[in-house]
This record gives C-alpha cells, structure tokens and sequence, in this order.
C-alpha cells in the first residue's frame, strides 16, 4: 500500500477528503486479514479506517454511519447497541455484513442483500483487486 491510512476511534473523527470505511465488530481473524490484506494492496490513495468493537458510544457509531462511504459489520459479534440498531444499519444501501448464521442471514436477506463472505470480499467489493 502507498498510500496512507488514518486509524480512528470512537470518540475522534477525522474530517477530510479520502475515502472512509467503517468497520464494525471485527473479529480478531478479521483484524489480520485486512492488515495483509492492505499489506499487499496497491491502493496510492489515502484512506481513513473508522473502527467501532465495543465502545458504548450511540452518537459516533451513528455519526461514523451516516458519514462514512462503506460500511462494514460482522453480525456475529454485536454489542447490545448494534444489535437495537441492526434493522436501521442494514437498511443502509452501503453497509456490507457477514453473518455464519444461515438462519440469521435468511432474515438480513429482507433487508439488505449485501452480504459477504468474508471482510476481504468486502475490502474487493470496496477498493476492487488492488493486491498484487
């Protein structure tokens, strides 16, 4: 990757012009796919990374979810905030979200047909193959 990233968390913002992605609830597995996978990126912009795991923070989840251009959520590891707002972010056209619940995802299906496989599929979805 050539280009910068700016890491924030609740309860900064960082306004600017680069392209911005909210991850929600990243496992720990998820958390080094997207360090390898930006590793072996060949984006040469720069990009903000907005993280929310487990803050009790309502206004910078829902500022950082109405802002951001993608949105990133795994179902599977929902704080009780995200799972009162689960209906309103996945009503989002942007948000992507993976769930290994097949019963779950037959109801987000409803809602939102942006369901991934996995955070790298997103991060594809996103910046496309820019791996080397």
């Amino acid at each position: 990757m050539q280009g910068k990233i700016t890491l924030i968390t609740p309860p900064d913002f960082f306004e600017n012009n680069n392209e911005s992605v909210l991850f929600m609830h990243l496992s720990d597995a998820e958390q080094d796919i997207v360090s390898k996978w930006l590793s072996k990126s060949t984006i040469t912009s720069n990009v903000n990374f907005y993280v929310y795991t487990d803050e009790v923070n309502v206004s910078w989840l829902l500022y950082a979810l109405n802002r951001r251009e993608h949105k990133y959520i795994n179902m599977n590891y929902c704080n009780s905030i995200t799972q009162a707002l689960g209906g309103y972010m996945l009503g989002k056209s942007s948000v992507h979200y993976s769930t290994s619940d097949a019963n779950t995802s037959a109801i987000y299906s409803h809602i939102n047909q942006n369901r991934v496989d996995s955070v790298e599929k997103f991060l594809e979805a996103v910046f496309g193959d820019q791996t080397n």
